[in-house]
């Protein structure tokens, strides 16, 4: 198992982010502008529901909630993003991931990404479709660790 022992900031998502993301259930998401401060969000959903749709780009549904409707006008005012992923369970891993952000609505986001429209799981959640999608393009992302990546 290896240690993440040093921060390598990479370009893009490798192999392990791309597993801790697609087992992560919750994240935080700040937005905003440096010199006013930024916004930091707390998102949930189930084991998965940020989708990893290439190395160098991330996506979740929103629905129709007010939790994300301040980052949502941040992001369409200015793209820039910083997710953080947080591995308490398995080995205390937190995921870095730093880019630039769109909002998109749900049948633009299917259009763009057709294997959304073969994911079940999608029209499950609380029994009805996303609104819209936040899409992220990663420009970089780092793992910190106090323990094993697995």
């Amino acid at each position: 198992m290896p240690t993440v022992s040093e921060r390598e900031v990479l370009a893009a998502l490798d192999e392990r982010m791309q597993t801790l993301v697609r087992r992560q259930e919750m994240m935080f998401v700040a937005t905003g502008e440096p010199d006013d401060g930024h916004d930091c969000t707390f998102v949930t959903g189930g084991p998965g529901f940020v989708r990893v749709l290439g190395a160098d780009r991330l996506a979740w549904p929103e629905f129709d909630d007010a939790s994300l409707s301040d980052a949502i006008n941040e992001i369409r005012h200015d793209p820039r993003i910083s997710l953080l992923f947080v591995d308490f369970a398995r080995a205390a891993v937190g995921l870095h991931v730093g880019g630039r952000a769109m909002v998109l609505d749900d049948d633009a986001m299917r259009r763009a990404c057709h294997r959304l429209n073969l994911d079940p799981a999608l029209d499950l959640v609380a029994e009805r479709r996303p609104d819209r999608w936040i899409t992220v393009y990663v420009e970089q992302a780092y793992l910190s660790a106090a323990g094993e990546l697995d």
